[in-house]
């Protein structure tokens, strides 16, 4: 079953998919971006409502992924 990850791009902050035994951090990859918050989000707007809450500042978004 898939679920759902938010990640940093260039472009910003996105929701990506991520497939069945898949590792949220291939998933990244894929998209071309970190994981910011792995969950798992059963749906897209659960895990877009978390992305809602990541906080704007790049220092503060950094310490999420440590």
């Amino acid at each position: 079953m898939n679920h759902f990850i938010v990640i940093e791009t260039d472009a910003g902050l996105q929701v990506a998919s991520v497939q069945s035994n898949e590792p949220p951090a291939d998933a990244a990859a894929r998209h071309g971006g970190v994981i910011v918050d792995a969950g798992p989000f059963h749906t897209y707007e659960d895990a877009y409502d978390a992305m809602l809450l990541v906080p704007e500042d790049e220092k503060q978004r950094a310490r999420l992924r440590e």
